[in-house]
């Protein structure tokens, strides 16, 4: 049995009033929700932003001209420079797609890809950040040590005279391992090469400057951080944004349109085809706000430290294989992935397990990350991932629970 530790200071354990999710309960008991890399649970004021659209903002965006249209529009741009300053950027080099996915997508099309172009990632990305390059050009991917971190220092050889692009998770959504994304950036840089980086993971959990980071793509998902499904953030340097062809046409994207021609807007207005989610960018403004209003260094360090006491717990226990866990814990968020020898469960069986006996809820299987688990001979993981509500007596919880699953 993991020894209980010594009383700790939890300074964001206000959140958890913040997050009605957490008071559902199964079978009568309270719900240790430990699933955020999947999909956060949303904080009341982001609840009440999109309830407000609803109520109070019903009405399209850029294009009408009554009182109502007028407090949408700016409603909708305010959530850009809200999201644009919270990264560092202009709000013309924001763009609001469905989420990171289709993000990656629109600068994939975009840069009118050749088969035999070469896109340089890690081989542990997620689906979302390899399928779009697979099916347009060619991957040409990192190694992994065995336990399953990128020989990310490889970098520089890997790069060719067909690389078109190097792509790379910010954080990734197995190890939850904070990439050297500097390092990429400058190798990229000494060939006149853009770098895009996967910021579905890291977007909440630590401080991004895109000037910082000068890279010349960015993506996230408003799901993951605390705010709406079906919203995501393009961050584009507005030179890129300009180079790239037109991801969708339809209303909204075109300044005119005539028998004979038709004129795209400026962007980042010409990506935005069709009616946008409103109350999305809206409620996603929400939960920026909501995460900044705590910082974002306190986020981080919360972060840090959920994930140092949950890899160390881990390692204590007999039969758990954690995927890359040679990797320093202080270059961890508070998410680890791992497998556990327990005859007759797999991994998601282990996942149902923790929710339907012991009330916490995980993820198990694959991860969108397939070619990670099959190079590490792994039929899926199971993976913890926490937010800034959740606690060191939470991770206690769960890790009983694993110890008592492995002793089976």
């Amino acid at each position: 049995m993991t020894a209980t530790a010594p009383t700790r200071t939890e300074p964001l354990i206000h959140t958890r009033a913040d997050f009605p999710l957490l008071g559902h309960e199964i079978d009568g008991h309270p719900i240790v929700y430990l699933d955020s890399a999947s999909t956060s649970p949303k904080p009341q004021c982001v609840i009440d932003a999109v309830t407000r659209v609803y109520r109070d903002l019903t009405a399209n965006v850029h294009r009408g001209v009554h009182a109502l249209a007028d407090e949408a529009t700016a409603a909708y741009e305010s959530a850009r420079r809200e999201i644009a300053s919270f990264l560092n950027a202009s709000p013309a080099e924001i763009v609001f797609t469905r989420n990171a996915t289709e993000g990656i997508n629109l600068v994939a099309h975009g840069l009118g890809l050749k088969p035999d172009d070469e896109i340089v990632l890690p081989a542990l990305e997620h689906h979302a950040n390899f399928l779009p390059w697979r099916i347009r050009a060619r991957p040409v991917t990192i190694g992994l040590t065995e336990d399953g971190l990128p020989h990310y220092g490889d970098v520089e050889a890997a790069l060719s005279s067909r690389t078109r692009l190097l792509a790379l998770a910010h954080v990734s959504n197995t190890t939850g391992v904070v990439a050297p994304v500097e390092r990429w950036v400058a190798a990229a840089r000494s060939r006149g090469l853009p770098v895009l980086i996967d910021a579905a993971q890291s977007s909440s959990h630590l401080p991004i400057d895109v000037r910082a980071l000068d890279c010349d793509f960015l993506v996230l998902s408003g799901h993951k951080m605390l705010g709406p499904s079906g919203i995501g953030v393009l961050y584009g340097k507005r030179e890129r944004l300009e180079e790239l062809d037109v991801y969708q046409t339809g209303g909204g994207m075109v300044r005119y349109h005539g028998d004979d021609r038709f004129e795209v807007q400026d962007v980042p207005l010409r990506f935005e085809a069709g009616t946008p989610n409103i109350e999305g960018a809206i409620g996603l403004a929400a939960a920026v706000d909501y995460l900044r209003s705590l910082g974002m260094e306190a986020v981080h360090e919360h972060s840090q430290e959920l994930g140092r006491h949950l890899v160390e717990g881990l390692r204590a226990i007999r039969g758990v294989r954690i995927v890359a866990d040679s990797a320093p814990l202080e270059d961890r968020i508070g998410l680890a992935a791992f497998g556990l020898e327990a005859p007759g469960l797999s991994e998601e069986s282990v996942a149902r397990l923790l929710c339907d006996r012991y009330h916490v809820l995980v993820s198990g299987g694959y991860h969108c990350a397939h070619i990670l688990h099959h190079r590490l001979n792994l039929q899926g993981s199971v993976r913890v991932s926490t937010h800034v509500f959740n606690t060191h007596e939470e991770i206690d919880v769960v890790l009983s629970a694993l110890e008592e699953i492995a002793r089976w």
